[in-house]
Order: C-alpha cells, then sequence, then structure tokens
C-alpha cells in the first residue's frame, strides 16, 4: 500500500509542476529588453556639477560681438518650467532605438533585461542570450541565469548525486591484485604452493607451475573478483547516463550578470553591460533576446522573442574630410636604366658561345633588356655604354688586349639583335645632340653603342675581398694592392696559395661582367623637369582604413601628413593631445572646433568645450544635432541647455 501511495505522490506532483510551467504557454509572456540611459561615466567623463573644471556661469561672445551668459539649468518651482533643461535619470529608455558613441575602437552597449514577475518562481530557472546582429554576422554575448531557490537546491541536490556516483568508480591506479583479488586465499595458495613466486612485488613468472599443474597465473585468475571489474567497468561507461539522471539541469558557464534592480510592479530589471571592438560593420547593430524556462525536472518552455532593440553608432569617423589628396611629382627628361651580364669566354678568346656556363641565360637577359628600351613607349634611346672587365690573372697587356675585343664582339651581337627587331619595334624621335632622329634608320642606332674596357677590375676585386665572409688573411691579401705593377700584383695574391685558389674559383668569375647603361629620355619633352601632381595613394589608402575604423592602421600612415584626418584618427584612439595639436594647425572650420569642443570637454574645461560647441553651432548648425550623439557634449547641452534655440 505505502509502493502504491508513493507513485501516486510522484504522479501528483510532477503533474503539479508540468502545469504549472504549462500555463506560460497560455499566458503568452515575454522578456522586456530597453535601452538603458548611457551615462558619462560610462566614458570615464568627470561632468558633475562639482567637478574639478565645472564653471556654473560664464560669458560666451558670438560672432556678431553679442555677449551670452551661460548658466547651470534649473527647475522654477512654481510653474515646474525649464529654465534650461531637464535633467533625465531614468533607468529604463523605452525607445527601441538609441545613438551610442564609438570611442578608442571600442563600442559599448547598455541595455535593460525586464523579467516580468509571472516568470518568477522558486522551483524555475531563465536563461536568457542577448544575440547581437552586425551586418551579416551574428555575436552570443554571455548568458543570463536567473535561478529559483527550490530549483537551485534541486540543481546542487543533483550534482551530489551524480559526484556520489562518481566517488563509487574505482579508480584507475588503484593496486590490482589488493582490490580486485580475494588476496589473503591468494598469498595463502601461493605460500602453500608457489613459494618461489614475486607476484605480490610485482613480478610475475608464467613459467611457475605447482605440482598439481598449476601455473602462476592461473593461481592469480583463479582469485579475481570479476564481478567486481565488470561493475567498475559498466559505471565507468554509464557516467554520461547518470549525469542526465541526477542532473537535470547542469550549470551553464560563461554567465554574466551585472546588477538587479526590483522595479515597484514587482518585475526585475537587470542592467547588462557589454563591450564590443568595432569594425566597418558597426554603424547600426542589432540586439535580440532569446530565452527559456527550465523547472526542477527539466522541462522547457521557449519564451517569445522580444522586440529587436537597435543602436545607431556614431564615431568620428563622420568627419573624415574625403576631399582628394594630391601630391607634387618632378618628371625629369633624362633617366637611365643599368644592368649586367655575365658571359664567359674561352682561355684567349673572344667569340661569343651561348652553350658555354650560364652564357645562354645571360644572352637572354641582354636581348631582354634591349627589346624593353628599344620598345618603350614612354622613353627614347640616346645612348648604350658597354663597359667589359675582366679579372686579373695573367699579364695585363694579354687581358688589356682580351677585354678590347670582347667587349666588341658583345657589341657586334647587340648591333646583330637590334636590326633583327624589325623598324616597327623601334621607338626613336626627333632630337638633338646623340638622340635618334626619326627619319634615321635603324641601323643608325647602332651607332649609339659605346664601348669602354676595364682590363683588370682590381677596384671591385677589392670590395669583392672585403664583403666575403669565407676568406682568410685579408689583411695580407689587401697589402699586395699597395704593389704599382699590376703584374707584380697578380703575383703575390696568388703566392697565398689557399686564399689565391678560393679568389680563382669565387671572386674573379663576379669580374667577368658587362655593364649595361642605357641613357634615355623621355618622349615629347623639351624641359628637363617638369612639377606636376599625382593622387596621393597612399593617403588615400589611409583614408579606407580610418572609414572602416581600422584606426591604428590608418593612423600608421596618416601619422606624417599631420592634418584634419591625422587628428580624427588620433581622437578615434583616445590621443587627446596629439590630436589638439594637429587641430590646432588646421583651418578654423565647423568641424575642427567641433573636435575642439569634444578635447576641452574631455580635459574637464567645460567653459572652453560649451565655447567651441557654440561658436561650431554659428559656423554649421548641423554641429548641434551632432552633439546630441556624443557623449563629452551631449551632457554639457543637458547642463546648460545648449540647444534651446531648436525651440525657439
Amino acid at each position: 500500500m505505502q509502493k502504491y501511495l508513493t507513485v501516486l505522490f510522484l504522479i501528483v506532483f510532477l503533474s503539479a509542476c508540468n502545469n504549472n510551467l504549462s500555463r506560460l504557454s497560455k499566458l503568452n509572456p515575454s522578456l522586456g529588453l530597453n535601452h538603458a540611459q548611457n551615462t558619462e561615466s560610462n566614458y570615464n567623463i568627470d561632468l558633475s556639477r562639482d567637478a574639478k573644471y565645472t564653471s556654473k556661469s560664464f560669458k560666451y561672445t558670438d560672432t556678431s560681438g553679442k555677449e551670452k551668459f551661460i548658466n547651470d539649468a534649473v527647475r522654477d518651482e512654481v510653474t515646474g518650467e525649464m529654465v534650461s533643461m531637464v535633467y533625465l535619470n531614468e533607468i529604463v529608455v523605452s525607445a527601441k532605438s538609441q545613438n551610442i558613441p564609438e570611442r578608442n575602437g571600442v563600442i559599448r552597449l547598455d541595455f535593460i533585461v525586464e523579467i516580468p514577475s509571472i516568470l518568477q518562481d522558486s522551483r524555475w530557472q531563465i536563461d536568457m542570450l542577448p544575440v547581437l546582429s552586425r551586418g551579416k554576422d551574428t555575436m552570443h554575448f554571455n548568458r543570463i541565469l536567473i535561478s529559483g531557490e527550490e530549483f537551485k537546491r534541486a540543481q546542487e541536490k543533483g550534482y551530489m548525486r551524480y559526484e556520489k556516483y562518481l566517488r563509487s568508480i574505482i579508480p584507475d591506479d588503484v593496486d590490482f591484485l589488493e582490490v580486485y583479488t580475494d588476496l589473503p586465499n591468494l598469498v595463502l595458495f601461493l605460500e602453500r604452493n608457489l613459494p618461489e613466486s614475486r607476484v605480490m612485488a610485482g613480478e610475475r613468472n608464467d613459467d611457475l607451475i605447482t605440482a598439481f599443474g598449476v601455473t602462476e597465473k592461473n593461481a592469480v585468475e583463479h582469485y579475481v573478483k570479476q564481478w567486481l571489474i565488470d561493475r567498475n567497468n559498466k559505471r565507468k561507461a554509464e557516467k554520461e547516463k547518470y549525469f542526465y539522471k541526477y542532473v537535470k539541469n547542469p550549470y551553464l558557464l560563461g554567465t554574466k550578470l551585472d546588477s538587479v534592480i526590483q522595479m515597484g510592479n514587482g518585475d526585475f530589471a537587470y542592467h547588462y553591460s557589454q563591450e564590443i571592438l568595432t569594425n566597418d560593420k558597426s554603424s547600426k547593430l542589432f540586439l535580440n533576446l532569446y530565452g527559456q524556462v527550465r523547472d526542477i525536472n527539466g522541462m522547457c518552455f521557449e519564451l517569445n522573442t522580444g522586440d529587436t532593440i537597435a543602436y545607431n553608432v556614431s564615431s568620428m569617423v563622420g568627419f573624415i574630410d574625403t576631399t582628394t589628396r594630391y601630391k607634387k611629382k618632378i618628371i625629369e627628361r633624362k633617366a637611365t636604366a643599368t644592368m649586367a651580364a655575365f658571359i664567359d669566354f674561352k682561355v684567349g678568346k673572344t667569340d661569343i658561345i651561348d652553350t658555354l656556363s650560364n652564357n645562354a641565360i645571360e644572352l637572354e637577359k641582354i636581348k631582354k633588356a634591349l627589346k624593353d628600351v628599344l620598345s618603350n613607349e614612354v622613353f627614347v634611346l640616346d645612348s648604350l655604354i658597354l663597359t667589359a672587365s675582366s679579372s686579373p690573372e695573367g699579364a695585363f697587356a694579354l687581358n688589356q688586349s682580351l677585354s678590347s675585343q670582347r667587349a666588341s664582339s658583345i657589341q657586334k651581337y647587340c648591333e646583330a639583335y637590334i636590326k633583327g627587331l624589325g623598324e616597327e619595334v623601334v621607338s626613336y624621335e626627333l632630337g638633338t645632340n646623340n638622340e635618334i632622329q626619326n627619319t634615321s634608320p635603324l641601323s643608325e642606332v647602332n651607332s649609339l653603342i659605346i664601348q669602354k674596357t676595364i682590363p683588370e677590375d682590381w677596384d671591385r676585386l677589392r670590395i669583392l675581398i672585403l664583403d666575403d665572409t669565407t676568406l682568410t688573411n685579408k689583411e695580407k691579401l689587401l697589402e699586395c694592392f699597395k704593389i704599382q705593377d699590376l703584374d707584380e700584383r697578380e703575383r703575390a695574391l696568388s703566392s697565398y696559395k689557399s686564399e689565391y685558389k678560393y679568389l680563382r674559383e669565387k671572386i674573379y668569375p663576379q669580374l667577368r661582367r658587362v655593364n649595361f647603361t642605357f641613357n634615355l629620355h623621355r618622349k615629347g619633352m623639351v624641359k628637363d623637369t617638369i612639377h606636376t601632381t599625382e593622387v596621393d595613394s597612399l593617403y588615400m589608402n589611409g583614408l579606407v582604413l580610418l572609414k572602416d575604423r581600422k584606426y591604428e592602421d590608418a593612423l600608421a600612415i596618416l601619422l606624417d601628413y599631420k592634418d584634419f584626418n591625422t587628428a580624427i584618427a588620433h581622437i578615434s584612439l583616445g590621443h587627446d593631445r596629439s590630436a589638439e595639436e594637429v587641430l590646432l594647425s588646421c583651418p578654423d572650420t565647423a568641424y575642427k572646433i567641433y573636435l575642439m569642443a569634444v578635447l576641452s570637454a574631455r580635459k574637464g574645461d567645460e567653459e572652453q568645450a560649451v565655447k567651441f560647441f557654440l561658436r561650431s553651432k554659428e559656423l554649421n548648425f548641423s554641429m548641434a544635432y551632432r552633439g546630441g550623439l556624443d557623449p563629452e557634449i551631449s551632457s554639457l547641452i543637458r547642463k546648460y541647455n545648449l540647444n534651446k534655440d531648436l525651440f525657439e
């Protein structure tokens, strides 16, 4: 009979709980989501009445010379009329959109979550998830959990039962023989039948056998409590099953609850504050609140999603000067291009062999350079100087003759290639001095090739020795350079056998080269220089970064320009002093003076901030509306009723 009464009680109890939660579907409740009133304290601004720099009364002279006295706003106690403004200290802003500022690359969102009394039950837990939409992206904030007392106790009781279950599981690191065997009888058996066994010391020997044919392994297995092993393995395998059996409502990590305010109607309001980093999609933000109610038995009810609230994010990027910036550019008529090629020759020979060493690659390099210069649409070739140099091994007289003949071979190669290009490829025009006449035949282009030689390039050899990190005895090698007779100098170098071998193999080949110097002039240009302008692409890229709210990257580009946009980058990053220094050198515009008002407010100089703001309104009346978006100015507008002319 007692058993049936217990079952009946459980059925009635569970039904009562379910009915209690199911009634929510009939009432169809939802969570309230509203903006929280942003205060200046959110942005580290001290604008209280007794702040250090507060001026309760001061004079402002407008551009027409008219004097105005600025005073704190007060309410007329008889008529209730506001002399300047109304101080609003409400907690909840019922409007579904709100203007909020972005500062230092961060946006602070403050909102109020209202929980009606119908959702408050000691056996329930309310789980709320704020979700922010920014462009196509969504961001989940930390959950808000509100648990009733009975719910919390049931939750803790469930965890206690589960922890008790976990304690019933035998750990893996226990001594197997001590826990999972009938140890006293096992020890007795071994002492009587296998006294030499050391299994109790952890050393097994499967070769030990009793007189009855029982091995040590058989003996241990006989005394193992297999039922205990099976039970323990089952408990380990069913840990998850028992977790959800005992813990109907697990703890949720990453929850957040800033403050609780009980309202007069029995509802509760939770003030939630969240900072997010800004990006190029941050001008408009949307916030939704999703929620569900769970009871102590794990039953769940999804709450209706309330209204979406919107944030219009104001930032300093609205002040960006988007005027295209140009930079001065000096165009020179004359130009020079250089390249080097390493053409190898057989010992004592002067003919070019394209299959020798890397000659094929080097010759292709020469032909490409010639074609690029002669077919260039901007420049015309005036002259080509070929300078052939040699390494110093051998007699100087022979090297002088060989270098000259080898330079001639390279010149002829170039001339033959130019002729093969065809008249239509070569670009030349009427000019003076050595410039090609546009009526000249292609063959005359070849006469512009000037040949020079350096029989033994000792100057470059000195540089290569100094720069080399492998050579030893550099000082002794360089001492040889003091010898005036070049052949004797070469013989002195060769006396250092190992170093000289290295010079011949690694350094000397770098001296056998041909330097090409192309002397050019710009087509159609008569003057030696022209001063012109072009779009400053680097600066314009900085503006793109600034518009995208990538302030640090933008400032890295704009820093050297020290103009109005540089100041905006500084202000956006909180570099107030640097911003002020830049702004002082900028022309007086409504935007500049408004930003000076913001900086003055940040410093706590209310009087100067008010004067700057009023001056900006005189230059551009839309600053009156902009002032309501920035906390530094909006607090002053409210305090001194600076926008009362909007209603006159």
